[in-house]
């Protein structure tokens, strides 16, 4: 690069330091410390100098003019200059307004949201409540508009049945004594004959009737069909039997139409068909079953008069079964003197595991020995027994059941009643079952009348209903069941339904009878403080139960309070 030729700004600089150093005018840039004022004043000094250092007239008011002029200029300049500085400072603190506003509006949209969601969950939940009381609301007019409408259509199938059954006539002839005498059967026969017919034609009438001919038997609480005939003596011939067939098929045919008059009972009305000892052939036995099927009928009883000759005397095993499999409604079963063999057991105990209903079985005098164990061991290994009562009445129960008898009761089945009477059980049975009702909170009645059992197998019965070796023992004691041995019922130790009552009065019986000797305190030793409460409990409410009126209440208290030294005894 050429040095003679020097750039604007060496050459600006060279002007400065020459102004300067002529002493035309000094510049003070220190006293102002904005950079653009300092900058003005520089070139506000030069052009002075520059003027001072001219010559001639004309030229120095050409300068003046021009210095005038950018004199202005540097003054507007300063002052935009002092706006755009006064602007940057309200923009600093306009954006500190905005970013307080920022923080505000977040903080106010933060507190918003919750307030609206706290708002929106509330009205969500009474919306939800509102819902769910109007769907209550509604499903209970549902409710009771399909049970009225349900009424309805069973009241309308009712008054079908009777308007279609008013041109019905028996058609079966009903034969006198007298004119069966004169056919030749015998007296017994004749009368059994007549006897039958005019029972039969009376009950198929009130069917068709829409009646139940047994209403007696068991009032308001149920209405069916009850049919008792002999219940001793030989089984009559074919031909007996036959002769009663027509009257049989007019009675099936009424049976099988008599589902609409069940269905108008009312809810606590036990609807049931008992047979006892009817004797049946075939063909009549054919008829009922076919007629009983899908019946709604929820109590069913079947007494066969079974001599063992094998002679047909009864619903049969197979028929009652089927019977049972097709009627949902069923509760009760009943089946009585008639022979059920191990190839039954399977199907029949199938039946009730399956049934969604049935909640009482009874079985009397069915078994030969060692079936009946079978039978029942069956039932009780069942994971699906829905049974609460189970009767197996002499069927010859034995040893070989007991300590599955007693497994089962420990795991406090829905069992509530048990019946083992009239069979083989003795005293070693009886221990097992004692210890499983230590555990057992659910079975109330237990009869065990007419077995093999001793005074040995009633103590241990005993023990587990009230233990009165200590007050633990008889607190620990079973408080629920009654036991039933014909000689000898444990029915007052647990007569009152609810176990609490029982337990309180057990424990007073104890203490009441040890302070008659003042030796309570002798036995508290071992006693659980836990039991206090319930002692003064059963102080209170069973003072008035004490048999020796010379026991005082407040002896009792006294005794228990003194052994925890509740209070001060001491004068």
């Amino acid at each position: 690069m050429n040095d003679n030729k020097s750039s604007p700004a060496k050459k600006r600089k060279a002007n400065d330091g020459r102004a300067t150093a002529d002493g035309a005018h000094v510049v003070n840039t220190s006293s102002n410390t904005n950079d653009g004022g300092g900058f003005l004043s520089s070139w506000f000094g030069y052009f002075s100098g520059q003027r001072d250092a001219s010559s001639g007239p004309s030229r120095d008011q050409n300068n003046t003019s021009q210095l005038d002029r950018m004199e202005q200029i540097m003054m507007r300049v300063e002052e935009k200059l002092a706006t755009v500085s006064s602007l940057e400072s309200r923009c600093e603190q306009l954006e500190k307004k905005c970013s307080s506003l920022e923080n505000i509006l977040e903080t106010t949209t933060q507190s918003t949201k919750e307030h609206i969601n706290r708002k929106y969950n509330s009205l969500c939940l009474h919306l939800d409540q509102k819902c769910n009381s109007l769907e209550s609301r509604l499903k209970t007019k549902v409710d009771t508009v399909h049970e009225k409408v349900e009424r309805l259509l069973k009241l309308h199938e009712y008054n079908e049945m009777l308007i279609k059954n008013q041109s019905w006539e028996y058609s079966a002839a009903v034969d006198t004594t007298d004119d069966l005498l004169s056919n030749g059967y015998t007296e017994h026969e004749a009368s059994y004959l007549a006897e039958t017919a005019e029972e039969l034609k009376d009950m198929t009438t009130k069917m068709r009737r829409g009646e139940f001919p047994s209403v007696e038997t068991y009032g308001d609480d149920g209405k069916g069909i009850y049919i008792e005939m002999y219940d001793s003596g030989p089984p009559l011939g074919y031909a007996l039997n036959n002769e009663l067939l027509p009257h049989w098929q007019e009675f099936a045919a009424a049976l099988k139409q008599v589902t609409p008059a069940i269905n108008v009972l009312p809810d606590n009305c036990e609807s049931f068909v008992e047979l006892y000892f009817v004797q049946l052939n075939h063909e009549a036995m054919k008829l009922i079953k076919e007629a009983l099927i899908g019946t709604p009928f929820q109590k069913f009883v079947f007494t066969s008069n079974d001599n063992g000759d094998g002679v047909p005397v009864g619903m049969s095993v197979d028929a009652i079964i089927d019977i049972v499999e097709s009627n949902r409604n069923l509760r009760k079963l009943e089946i009585a003197r008639n022979r059920i063999g191990r190839d039954h057991i399977e199907r029949l105990c199938s039946a009730v595991y399956t049934h969604p209903a049935l909640v009482e079985l009874e079985v009397f005098n069915c078994f030969e020995p060692g079936i009946g164990d079978t039978m029942l061991t069956s039932l009780l290994t069942s994971d699906d027994l829905k049974l609460e009562k189970l009767v197996m009445f002499s069927n010859n129960i034995t040893s070989g059941v007991s300590t599955v008898l007693a497994d089962f009761l420990a795991t406090n089945p829905r069992l509530k009643e048990l019946v083992l009477e009239e069979d083989n059980l003795n005293d070693s049975d009886v221990a097992l079952i004692a210890n499983a009702l230590r555990s057992n909170t659910t079975l109330r009645t237990l009869q065990l009348d007419e077995n093999n059992i001793t005074k040995v197998g009633k103590e241990s019965l005993r023990l587990v209903l009230y233990d009165e070796s200590s007050l633990n023992a008889a607190a620990d004691s079973n408080h629920i069941c009654t036991v039933d041995l014909g000689w000898k019922a444990f029915d007052v130790y647990n007569s009152h339904e609810q176990g609490q009552i029982n337990r309180g009065r057990k424990i007073y019986s104890l203490l009441s009878s040890r302070n008659e000797t003042m030796s309570n305190v002798q036995h508290f030793g071992n006693i659980d403080l836990k039991i206090l409460p319930i002692m003064l409990e059963a102080v209170q409410k069973y003072a008035t139960n004490v048999d020796d009126p010379k026991v005082k209440p407040l002896s009792i208290v006294y005794e228990v309070m003194r052994k925890w030294g509740v209070g001060n005894f001491e004068t």
